[in-house]
């Protein structure tokens, strides 16, 4: 089974997904580190010189990948892997149908006072926020999140609600629905 992990940048699906791996002795994967290993470049670098439509076809590309080495390594020793998503990946539709057709999707959904302050402290990473102010920063958070959410939960299977949850909370959360 792959468990992939979509929501909002700074929802927390590397660190969920991190977690859920290393408690339960499933590989991982992040999107974003796996195409940035491939090109040998950060995400904003890709976006820099490609710009996002290409982006997001290299995106799907890469998900094709990830899936196909998954059935081939799955066929001789079943196991679970998590996949973190990058905050854009669904948003393509044909990133979408693969999401929908090859994986088990929980949309992570985080409030935005929580997205601000994690993209606040970080944001150097995130080509959509770079380089603005906090206030630049929450206009696009709302802009992004209006045009995301119905996208976000018409991807996933489970719309796990990030609020006020503890990591270990969440990783027993996690266990129950997928039987880890």
């Amino acid at each position: 089974m792959i468990i992939s992990l979509c929501g909002f940048m700074g929802s927390g699906k590397s660190t969920i997904g991190r977690g859920l791996a290393a408690r339960y002795n499933c590989r991982f994967i992040d999107l974003d580190h796996y195409i940035e290993d491939k090109w040998a470049m950060s995400v904003s670098a890709i976006f820099a010189r490609n710009g996002e439509e290409w982006f997001r076809n290299e995106e799907c590309e890469s998900l094709k990948e990830i899936v196909e080495e998954y059935k081939y390594l799955s066929s001789k020793n079943p196991y679970t892997l998590v996949l973190a998503l990058g905050g854009g990946t669904v948003t393509h539709a044909p990133s979408a149908d693969v999401v929908k057709e090859e994986t088990c999707c929980v949309y992570l959904q985080c409030p935005k006072e929580t997205l601000l302050e994690r993209l606040v402290k970080n944001n150097s990473r995130r080509p959509l926020l770079a380089g603005k102010s906090e206030e630049e920063m929450s206009e696009a958070i709302d802009n992004l999140m209006a045009a995301r959410e119905n996208i976000y939960k018409n991807c996933a299977e489970w719309v796990y609600d990030m609020r006020g949850k503890r990591m270990e909370g969440q990783m027993k959360e996690f266990a129950q629905r997928f039987g880890l």
